[in-house]
């Protein structure tokens, strides 16, 4: 990234963390850097940084310039190249016929179709034409990824039979090959030989394949099977983390969602707050398609008046959770306040009965989700002649 400085790293605050955020998470390295109260010999470079970063992130404007750099320093660039393995030249044979074993498979690996199957020898191509040739080994693609190989000669034929009593100058190659498995990531190399044969005057290389049917059949097969399989595990992943019917993180894909704020909590000591809400729903809405839509609504308001680093599940019966991110206790009183206002005026303006939320907050300090929602729910206070209702932990 050069001489580009992340600014956010250096505050320690999440990206997308709103400007109060920021300046508390300056006031707080101030108090923990600054020469005056610490002795450290890096102290002082550490605060030139910290000011720095808050001179670029405590100004919004200049906030908005730096994160649309920052944005586009951090996009995924195009992985370069890697080197090919360049092919031995060996020390007898015909150098017409190593280059040719050479191009075919720079050809294959670089998707250059036509250009291999003109190295392919003519008897090979009264058996298959340019297209079943092309849809073999897109079908092998598919799957592997043709890495790095090299060639050596192995053996030379003065009289190799292709087909019938013909007789022909043949060169056999050993071949060795790295090839990728697309979708679990892992690198095999495998060693095979392929042949090199004068036909009429001209180096061709001879596959020997009289029907390439079944091998594209053998590889659409695993291709399809692979990606079935791969769709399954999102799917069962996605069932096992997800409520399907309010579309929000059940208890345990929102526990996965803790995992980074705790890391962070643990490595910076950001702090955050998980908020719960508990609706109570009137008995006009007790049917059981009419509650899950009253719910699924409520689960609408709550993620669409949440910051966007914040996260909503739904955790239990009527029950959400809001992870507040990098937000203390007592700004995470105000910002839930904030919420539940504009949850009421959008519930007020669809129902014409109350609909009663409770809530109620705890701060992280190293408990886990269940220590948390139950220091949520403790010495819970309704009241009862506001659609809002408040609880204290």
């Amino acid at each position: 990234m050069g001489n580009f400085v992340d600014h956010y790293r250096v505050l320690q605050v999440h990206p997308e963390a709103e400007q109060e955020v920021v300046q508390g998470a300056y006031k707080r390295l101030c108090k923990k850097y600054h020469p005056d109260l610490n002795s450290s010999p890096q102290a002082q470079a550490r605060i030139a940084a910290i000011n720095a970063a808050y001179e670029v992130l405590g100004d919004a404007e200049r906030r908005a310039v730096y994160h649309a750099e920052w944005r586009l320093r951090r996009a995924p660039t195009a992985m370069p190249p890697r080197p090919r393995t360049p092919s031995p030249v060996p020390q007898t044979g015909t150098p017409q016929a190593c280059r040719l074993v050479f191009d075919y498979f720079s050809h294959l690996s670089a998707g250059r179709y036509q250009d291999a199957f003109a190295l392919v020898s003519e008897t090979d191509k009264t058996h298959f034409s340019y297209g079943d040739f092309v849809e073999w080994q897109t079908s092998v693609s598919a799957i592997y990824e043709l890495g790095p190989f090299s060639i050596s000669l192995y053996k030379i034929h003065p009289g190799f039979r292709m087909e019938g009593r013909t007789r022909f100058l043949a060169e056999e190659y050993r071949v060795t090959v790295q090839e990728k498995n697309r979708k679990t990531g892992g690198v095999n190399e495998y060693a095979f030989t392929k042949y090199a044969v004068l036909e009429r005057g001209l180096w061709r290389l001879y596959l020997g394949y009289r029907d390439l049917t079944p091998l594209m059949a053998h590889f659409k097969v695993d291709s399809l099977t692979q990606e079935e399989s791969l769709l399954l595990s999102r799917w069962e992943r996605y069932i096992k983390t997800t409520d399907t019917v309010l579309g929000l993180p059940n208890r345990l894909g929102f526990e996965e969602l803790l995992t980074p704020e705790i890391y962070r909590y643990k490595r910076y000591a950001r702090p955050f707050t998980l908020a719960a809400f508990q609706v109570a729903l009137p008995d006009r809405a007790a049917g059981a398609g009419q509650a899950a839509r009253l719910l699924k609504y409520v689960g609408y308001l709550l993620s669409r008046y949440v910051r966007s680093i914040d996260r909503v599940g739904y955790l239990d019966d009527s029950l959400f959770g809001v992870l507040l991110a990098e937000t203390p206790r007592r700004s995470a009183d105000s910002a839930v306040r904030r919420i539940l206002r504009a949850v009421r005026k959008d519930l007020s303006s669809c129902f014409d009965f109350d609909v009663h939320i409770q809530f109620g907050l705890a701060p992280y300090e190293g408990q886990s989700l269940d220590a948390m929602l139950r220091a949520c729910l403790l010495d819970r206070h309704v009241d009862l002649t506001s659609r809002i209702a408040r609880f204290f932990d």
